[in-house]
């Protein structure tokens, strides 16, 4: 399934009086039409397949009836039987695979003895999908709603990161063959039961090497979640490489949280800074992931809590905090506590009006970042500068992500609605209007390209397909390829797996 995606949809341009398909019922249609037709429903499409697909009793029978609409159109009328069965099998699983279920012999045998593939699909496997049986993986390794992450390997490729519909933890590598693996990390963690991941953070410091931190719970047990770190890995390890360094990530001991964790996150990686992780349960804590120690509470300054924070160094460690106070909307950097009676407070001057955003960003300067702040525009504050230079005079923004390399600056923002703009700077330049990137995608995370200018994103289609898209520095998109997947066994499967095993070591 490693095609060039051709058939991507374009952005929909909303009119009144008229109608276009959004939310969940849409994107299960479209998951339908990625298994059936193996491309994204059309704009012109999108519409019919919902309603088709919302009129039925259940999601099962949804897709089932969907998959047989799709099956009857002219653009598959030189399938075979097999691969319309299997098509066919593929949706009422939902299952998106290339490969061929366990018991696929089975019902090419049915077909054989006479079966029509309409009674087939309504009459047995749609009841056995209800009854809770699974032959074979069904669920997505990955998804919209998961996290995402992409950093740049040791040739300049993305190698991806997300958390599956099993919430494991997987990886995507292009290989030299030009071929995708998927390898599942979390399951080689040293954990002495199986564990599910409640939250992930992978970045990528300056000299790019990179570093993980995740939250792992046990399987069906009360006891509190383990955290598992790791820092300078290189980026040229192959999958064994990675599969011994997750072998090596040894359970950090945190007495301190027994809730569910929802946040695990870096700080700013800079050539010279304590890489500090920042971690979030039923309190907040931070931590320095090179050194073993106890966690630090998260405390707000003034008491109250701030419109935006971020955690990283500037000489020391500390965080950004853009807050109210009774002179108005104030940017201050606070050193954290040390052993020392002495610390470090820097104010930001001239803020963008309504300022509700910050992201730090590696700068010239060792140790001291370069802070965007958006409000009624986005701004930069260069190293240790006070004084912003502007960026775009574009307003209700959140910027979500920058890079700077030889080429040039690149800097992401959210706009509110669901839309990711691209703003570029040449090396030396000034910073360029604003364009639209990655519309095609349900969500998206970026990276840029060194090797010849522009941005890769990473991200999820309305099907349901992992896509790598390439983006030239003038935000047109040059490129696309669909990252392979393979399903994996979903929760509930996986507890029948495990119970089953139990019962044997029993016996």
């Amino acid at each position: 399934m490693s095609v060039l995606m051709t058939s991507a949809p374009v952005a929909q341009v909303r009119k009144w009086g008229g109608a276009s398909a959004s939310g969940a019922l849409s994107f299960a249609a479209a998951r339908v039409a990625r298994i059936v037709l193996q491309r994204e429903p059309m704009a012109s499409e999108a519409l019919s397949w919902t309603t088709l697909y919302s009129c039925q009793g259940d999601a099962v029978r949804g897709r089932s009836e969907l998959a047989l609409h799709l099956l009857a159109r002219p653009e598959l009328a030189e399938l075979d039987v097999k691969e319309r069965l299997l098509r066919a099998y593929n949706a009422v699983f939902d299952r998106y695979d290339s490969s061929q279920p366990a018991d696929m012999a089975y019902w090419r045998s049915q077909l054989s003895a006479g079966r029509e593939l309409p009674a087939l699909v309504r009459q047995e496997l749609v009841p056995l999908y209800e009854s809770g049986y699974r032959s074979s993986p069904c669920a997505a390794p990955a998804m919209a709603r998961s996290p995402l992450f992409v950093v740049r390997d040791g040739s300049g490729l993305p190698l991806v990161f997300t958390v599956g519909a099993n919430r494991s933890l997987y990886m995507f590598r292009r290989t030299p063959f030009g071929r995708w693996s998927q390898t599942d990390l979390s399951g080689m963690l040293p954990l002495n039961q199986p564990g599910k991941v409640q939250a992930l953070d992978v970045q990528q410091a300056p000299d790019g090497t990179i570093a993980v931190a995740l939250a792992v719970a046990p399987w069906g047990s009360a006891a509190g979640p383990t955290l598992h770190v790791a820092v300078g890995i290189s980026n040229h390890l192959d999958e064994a490489g990675w599969v011994e360094v997750m072998r090596g990530m040894a359970p950090r001991q945190v007495p301190e949280v027994q809730d569910d964790v929802t946040r695990i996150s870096f700080g700013l990686l800079q050539s010279g800074a304590v890489p500090m992780v920042l971690v979030t349960a039923a309190h907040t804590w931070y931590f320095n992931a090179a050194m073993d120690g106890p966690l630090m509470a998260w405390e707000e300054q003034d008491g109250g809590d701030p419109v935006a924070s971020a955690v990283g160094s500037y000489r020391v460690p500390g965080a950004w905090r853009l807050s109210d106070t009774a002179a108005g909307r104030t940017l201050r950097f606070n050193s954290f506590a040390r052993a020392a009676a002495w610390g470090i407070a820097i104010d930001y001057q001239n803020l963008p009006r309504r300022a509700s955003s910050l992201h730090l960003a590696p700068s010239n300067v060792p140790n001291v970042p370069d802070v965007f702040v958006a409000g009624e525009s986005i701004v930069v504050y260069r190293g240790g500068q006070s004084v912003p230079q502007p960026v775009a005079n574009i307003g209700g923004a959140c910027v979500v992500w920058s890079e700077a390399n030889s080429v040039g600056e690149y800097l992401a923002y959210g706009d509110g609605s669901g839309g990711l703009w691209l703003v570029c700077r040449k090396q030396g330049g000034h910073w360029g209007m604003p364009v639209p990137i990655a519309s095609t995608l349900v969500m998206a995370t970026l990276m840029a390209a060194p090797n010849y200018g522009g941005v890769h994103a990473i991200g999820v289609t309305p099907g349901g397909a992992l896509a790598w898209l390439r983006f030239n520095s003038d935000g047109a998109q040059v490129g696309a390829e669909e990252i392979t997947q393979a399903a994996v066994w979903d929760d509930e499967a996986q507890e029948v797996q495990r119970a089953a095993r139990v019962a044997r070591s029993v016996a």
